[in-house]
């Protein structure tokens, strides 16, 4: 009988990853207390717009943008906190996949695309009974492709956002991020991120 070639293994895709993270997180809070008659985890998911600047070298500038990209997310709430009178503060870990279209970056870099997911740290203060503003920190690995070359890098995110609560599961977001990278040439890579979207407290 002819020998049939081993196959190679593929690397777990990120989404796959980001969803086995996912699971544990609910299985793991599963039997967490409640606070009042919702839970504290959360998910969601938005849509909007990227920008991708990188330095192409000699001093050139590279820039690009996408109206198709979005990001989905998931996090658990901790206990709120008073931190001055009358504060109402929220922290919380938080998971997230990101998702960007294409970018023409021009002659000098080519088309970028990018996928990722990562985890931040989030802070939420509650302004009124309904709206409530919150920023966040993490670390988000990224794979991208640039003129046809693939590649991955760890970088550092951050950003900003508010939440409007249409009820007490539901709730419009708008949301910015920034995630700083590194793809192959380009060393030095920020990815804007600006999305509306949604997010459901269970």
């Amino acid at each position: 009988m002819p020998e049939t070639a081993p196959t190679e293994s593929q690397p777990m895709p990120i989404t796959a990853l980001l969803a086995a993270l996912l699971l544990t997180v609910f299985s793991a809070a599963a039997n967490a207390a409640s606070y009042g008659d919702t839970s504290p985890i959360y998910a969601g998911g938005a849509i909007g717009r990227m920008q991708f600047t990188a330095d192409c070298g000699g001093g050139q500038s590279c820039k690009g943008q996408d109206n198709a990209s979005g990001k989905l997310f998931a996090g658990f709430n901790f206990a709120p906190f008073s931190v001055w009178q009358g504060s109402e503060l929220t922290s919380s870990v938080e998971l997230v996949a990101y998702r960007g279209g294409k970018a023409d970056l021009g002659p000098r870099g080519g088309a970028a695309s990018f996928d990722g997911a990562g985890v931040s740290y989030r802070i939420s203060s509650r302004e009124t009974e309904a709206l409530s503003v919150h920023a966040r920190v993490g670390t988000t690995r990224l794979s991208g492709k640039l003129g046809g070359a693939s590649s991955a890098t760890t970088g550092m995110t951050g950003g900003l956002g508010i939440a409007y609560a249409l009820d007490k599961h539901l709730s419009l977001t708008g949301d910015y991020d920034l995630l700083r990278a590194g793809f192959g040439a380009l060393a030095r890579t920020h990815v804007h991120l600006w999305t509306l979207g949604a997010a459901y407290k269970f």
